[in-house]
């Protein structure tokens, strides 16, 4: 199977730039004998990359910052699990990746909490996504195809949603993709083929609509 190729009406990736392997690992190679600063360099450099991946899982730019800098702390306190030779991001990534599903969580508690209000004449506010979020379609290219393809991502169920952007638009391998989702590198593929698939069948739709 050719890991790299996207499904049928998908353009190839188009990726958030990530870090120059070379600066990357010099500042992860100081940061793991004690260099703060060249950590916060490190964390700057891929700060990008994990605003737009903490927002395609929770929709809101602004939370998205806050849990990457939140993310970028437990990452330095947890400097001394991190295994020497492999990549950066997707060992961030799972870090990164926790704190949404909490705040999700966190989310999911106080909608629920709301809905039980004994008050009647309480409404409970609905959660808006942030209007200034990065949706899929503003990743994707630019033309007509891509915007169906950005809609029909916004259809899908987050988890498929999101290992196609750690696929497709983020570039990851299916073993960074492995190691960052913390499952076994077939159970990716098995994933990825799935979302493609509902991601196939979303296209028709939208595109006659």
């Amino acid at each position: 199977m050719d890991e790299s190729a996207p499904p049928d009406g998908v353009d190839p990736p188009m990726t958030v730039d990530a870090a120059p392997r070379s600066l990357e690992q010099e500042l992860l190679d100081a940061a793991l004998g004690g260099d703060r600063q060249a950590f916060g360099e490190l964390a700057l450099l891929h700060q990008p990359r994990a605003i737009a991946m903490a927002a395609g899982i929770l929709g809101s730019r602004e939370e998205a910052r806050d849990l990457v800098q939140e993310s970028c702390l437990k990452a330095y306190r947890a400097l001394d699990t991190f295994v020497p030779g492999r990549p950066f991001f997707p060992w961030f990534y799972r870090i990164l990746r926790n704190s949404c599903i909490q705040q999700l969580r966190r989310r999911k508690v106080r909608r629920t909490s709301s809905l039980t209000r004994t008050n009647p004449d309480e409404e409970p506010a609905p959660e808006l996504a942030d209007a200034a979020a990065p949706l899929p379609e503003d990743i994707v290219a630019r033309d007509e195809r891509s915007d169906l393809v950005g809609q029909a991502l916004i259809r899908l169920p987050a988890s498929d949603r999101e290992i196609l952007m750690l696929k497709h638009f983020d570039g990851l391998t299916y073993k960074e993709i492995a190691a960052a989702l913390s499952i076994p590198v077939g159970t990716v593929m098995s994933r990825i083929s799935t979302a493609r698939q509902r991601l196939r069948k979303l296209l028709p739709d939208l595109a006659s609509s």
